[in-house]
């Protein structure tokens, strides 16, 4: 059986949100006092090592070489964060944040650095 793919029009609105923001890198953290101080709504992405889940976030920011990437299992070690911004919308819109990857060479701590994000975000 064929695979259904999403119409156009259905992707319009997550295109037209996209495509209007400029990407930008923010920071990188290590310790909760360096990103308690967003406010924006956040977007992260985790999940096992090597899987592509830099690519994916440079993707869908439409940015190349805005986000590194790595063939390399392990390479993310820290939270990246990046914002979304318009003209329309002063400040940042959302941010996004690029999460080191669990399983294959990771580490013990930063699954529990993982951990202590997850839970002392609100959203």
């Amino acid at each position: 059986m064929p695979r259904e793919t999403a119409k156009p029009a259905a992707l319009n609105p997550a295109f037209s949100f996209f495509s209007k923001r400029d990407a930008k890198f923010l920071f990188t953290a290590t310790q909760p006092q360096q990103y308690e101080r967003l406010k924006a709504p956040e977007v992260t992405f985790a999940g096992r090592s090597n899987v592509g889940k830099s690519s994916l976030i440079s993707a869908v920011l439409r940015s190349q070489g805005l986000v590194k990437t790595s063939k390399k299992p392990g390479h993310t070690s820290t939270l990246n964060f990046f914002g979304l911004t318009s003209d329309a919308y002063p400040g940042t819109a959302v941010n996004i944040v690029d999460m080191p990857g669990y399983g294959f060479r990771s580490r013990d701590e930063w699954g529990q650095f993982i951990m202590e994000y997850l839970s002392t975000r609100k959203e």
